[in-house]
């Protein structure tokens, strides 16, 4: 009897080891090749950033002789397209900019070059660079200063990146005829800068996974110029700043971006109850 429950038992266990074999040896082809389209796209993107830079840098160039007036006096119909394709440029430059970023970062070949600077400046800057983007849907952007101490000590140019790549999510998603908000507000020795639009609802599970790399949304999707790259950099730049980035939408289509990071960024942050934004 002892000799056939051996059997059995040697019988049940060898199944099961075949079984988990099997199942590794497809969870580990899965992940062999899902590396292997991670490495396609990267190759991808840093041939279009090769291939792009150059000639891009080149536009803005000439596009800030032509405003400048070097060859010749614009009348206002011409400064205004000149302006229009500058700010295209722009953004063409912003995403390259993304995308070597987001490598660098990857690489362990970032680092952050931090001074003193005033954020709520920073911020009124880019709304002014912003307003030509939002004319095709007659957004508004309105911003709301209540920072006692406006000040900071921070990546002046990664702080920016990550405000605008927030601002131009907010620009591309919102419904039309609609208004951007951009709150900033002091938390101790904190600051929490939010960017509020009306747009559809993002669902729950998508907004945990929302700052991935390479994460889109459904809506995402849609848009040819999203890389999937903007939220997952602008996440590691606040984490860099010992900061927290956070995602938030309602039924009623208000959606909120924003982050917290300390005034003085070798600080570490206070993740209490008092610094969580709930609204």
């Amino acid at each position: 009897m002892m000799d056939i429950g051996f059997i059995v038992i040697s019988a049940v266990l060898l199944y099961v080891a075949i079984y988990l074999y099997y199942q590794n040896k497809h969870l580990i082809k899965g992940i062999i090749k899902n590396k292997e389209i991670e490495n396609m796209k990267e190759a991808f993107l840093a041939t279009l950033v090769h291939d792009l830079k150059t000639p891009t840098n080149a536009q803005l160039n000439t596009l800030n002789l032509l405003r400048n007036e070097t060859f010749g006096k614009l009348n206002s119909q011409q400064q205004e397209m000149i302006t229009l394709t500058q700010e295209s440029c722009k953004y063409m430059s912003n995403l390259i900019g993304t995308i070597m970023d987001t490598y660098n970062h990857d690489s362990g070949e970032i680092h952050l070059d931090k001074t003193e600077f005033n954020i709520a400046n920073l911020i009124n800057n880019l709304c002014e660079e912003t307003k030509v983007l939002t004319q095709n849907k007659k957004l508004e952007i309105v911003f709301k200063n209540q920072l006692s101490n406006e000040n900071i000590y921070a990546d002046k140019l990664q702080i920016e990146r990550v405000i605008m790549n927030l601002l131009s999510n907010a620009i591309t998603y919102s419904f039309s005829n609609s208004i951007i908000e951009i709150n900033s507000i002091s938390l101790g020795n904190s600051i929490d800068i939010s960017i509020t639009n009306i747009s559809k609802q993002i669902p729950e599970q998508e907004l945990k996974t929302i700052f991935d790399k390479y994460k889109k949304t459904k809506f995402a999707k849609f848009n040819r110029t999203s890389t999937g790259l903007g939220l997952y950099l602008s996440k590691r730049v606040i984490e860099l700043h010992n900061g927290r980035i956070y995602a938030k939408s309602f039924p009623d289509g208000k959606c909120i971006f924003g982050f917290n990071i300390p005034i003085n960024s070798t600080d570490e942050f206070d993740l209490s109850e008092s610094n969580i934004i709930t609204t």
